[in-house]
């Protein structure tokens, strides 16, 4: 009896053992090693395309930026120019160049200006969140500046908010698209991605269900799940982003979603990160003749050296994410952060939706 019992033991450990084996080798399996020539590799990898409205962050100050905003005209419906800020005293600074909205309307690309606290300070943003007086000046200066710009409306970008505004955040979006739409105007929030409704943290302040109430557009941004603070890894992998769409199309009208993903990249470095564009991380892995590896399970690129860990992304990354936005939960709003980070193919797989 003994010896049956312990022979049965050896074979139970050895199934364990062997169950185990399997489960390593393809996690292993998942980990793609490109061992072709990183150039022709991301020449010559083969895409899909999605038809959607794009939206695309724009950085007025950097010619990557607004090159990538002139060659890629036709598959935009949205450009956001990032330079806009409110500081202290609700003093509101806005600022699009005229060069910027000489390209967008001879484009027919709707102008919809970020405007953000200064320094996502929650500080400035309590202020004039919370005081009544501050709070009307910002929201009349914010509507002259859309109507007399003529912008086709606005991008909320207030991030850092302390999770004790929350219903003054509300609030104040409820006031500000009263407004706006008076004047037939858009207006969107950018909302941190979270998948229940968090009342605490980053992402504490933002109410799923009541900005998607009074808002156009609530935009998701679908990034930063490893960040620049944090330990090395993927910036929007699928699962969370199927996570966050979970909870977001139980608590916001599917039409008015625009999902935020990622076109840059991180370089860890000394227990920091760093952004990093398409153009950056290959240079980077050329020069110091790194094995680059496709992370399936996220979708992402990595590769380490020299005391370096970046993780960033290409072309199919962005496929893989329109694939299950698009036909996993019929989502065609998309935007990106930022234009000029990505892989140059990244404009084969955006189509645009009219």
């Amino acid at each position: 009896m003994a010896d049956k019992e312990a022979i049965i033991f050896v074979v139970v450990i050895m199934f364990i053992f062997a169950l185990f084996s399997i489960i390593i080798i393809m996690k292993v399996g998942e980990q793609k090693e490109i061992s072709q020539n990183i150039t022709e590799y991301f020449s010559n990898i083969k895409l899909n395309s999605y038809k959607v409205k794009f939206l695309g962050w724009l950085i007025e100050s950097d010619e990557a930026s607004l090159s990538s905003f002139r060659n890629n005209l036709n598959v935009i419906t949205w450009i956001s120019p990032t330079s806009s800020y409110i500081t202290k005293g609700g003093v509101f600074v806005g600022k699009v160049s005229s060069y910027t909205e000489e390209i967008a309307r001879t484009s027919n690309v709707s102008i919809i200006p970020l405007v953000a606290n200064e320094g996502f300070s929650k500080d400035i943003a309590h202020e004039f969140l919370t005081n009544q007086e501050i709070r009307d000046k910002v929201i009349t200066n914010l509507t002259s500046f859309v109507v007399n710009g003529k912008y086709g409306g606005i991008n909320i970008d207030f991030e850092g908010v302390d999770p004790s505004d929350r219903e003054a955040l509300t609030e104040f979006m409820n006031l500000l698209s009263t407004k706006l739409h008076e004047q037939s105007k858009v207006v969107s929030i950018d909302v941190p991605a979270k998948t229940y409704d968090a009342r605490e943290g980053w992402s504490g302040a933002y109410d799923y269900k009541a900005l998607g109430s009074c808002c156009d557009y609530v935009v998701l941004m679908v990034y930063d799940y490893h960040w620049s603070g944090s330990s090395p890894g993927p910036i929007s992998p699928l699962d969370w982003l199927r996570n966050v769409l979970n909870y977001a199309t139980s608590t916001i009208p599917k039409e008015k979603i625009v999902v935020g993903i990622p076109f840059y990249g991180y370089d860890w470095s000394g227990g920091r990160g760093s952004g990093i564009t398409f153009s950056e991380a290959i240079n980077l892995a050329i020069s110091t003749n790194s094995k680059v590896y496709f992370d399936e399970d996220s979708g992402e690129y990595y590769f380490k050296t020299q005391g370096h860990e970046v993780w960033f992304q290409g072309a199919k990354s962005t496929e893989l994410r329109l694939n299950v936005i698009v036909n996993e939960y019929n989502i065609t709003n998309v935007a990106a952060w930022r234009l000029g980070a990505e892989d140059p193919r990244t404009w084969e797989v955006i189509q645009k939706r009219e």
